[in-house]
């Protein structure tokens, strides 16, 4: 019977539930409808990704092997559960604390973090990589002119 809930089928209606709310969510915020200098609505973009994530969960649940239970679920436990609440947590208050200090200096202690409790060894990669990947990606939005949040590093300077 348990194994009934860890199907596809059931995780792609979870999943749909959970989108739709998502999707309604989006379109009832005033800033979803708001026309920008190209036309577009601020809103069109996570819309439509949160679509395409629907269409593919709505997949899930319909599909000819909707009925299997992937392997990997096989063994789930509540323990993988508080796992992965624990990572949303950290992502709220990542996204709190870079707001007011700054992208550039809270995503490498974030990064390093998760990576070293998702498995990236040895170390000295993985601060590596917490380091590059900021870096990489603050320029990268820089050159596109998207401007992330600096936080106390501009008083540093």
């Amino acid at each position: 019977m348990l194994s009934r809930f860890r199907s596809n089928q059931a995780i792609g209606f979870i999943l749909s539930v959970m989108l739709v709310l998502l999707f309604v969510y989006i379109w009832t915020r005033p800033w979803a409808h708001r026309e920008m200098r190209d036309g577009f609505l601020l809103g069109f973009f996570p819309m439509l990704g949160v679509g395409a994530m629907l269409f593919c969960t709505l997949a899930m649940t319909f599909d000819p092997l909707r009925k299997e239970v992937p392997e990997e679920l096989a063994s789930y436990s509540l323990y993988d559960t508080a796992k992965a609440l624990v990572m949303v947590i950290g992502v709220g208050i990542y996204f709190a604390i870079m707001r007011k200090i700054g992208f550039v200096l809270v995503t490498p202690v974030f990064l390093f973090i998760y990576m070293g409790w998702f498995g990236v060894r040895p170390w000295r990669t993985n601060l590596i990589l917490a380091v590059c990947i900021p870096l990489a990606t603050y320029l990268l939005f820089s050159v596109l002119g998207v401007r992330l949040p600096n936080g106390i590093l501009p008083a540093l300077f």
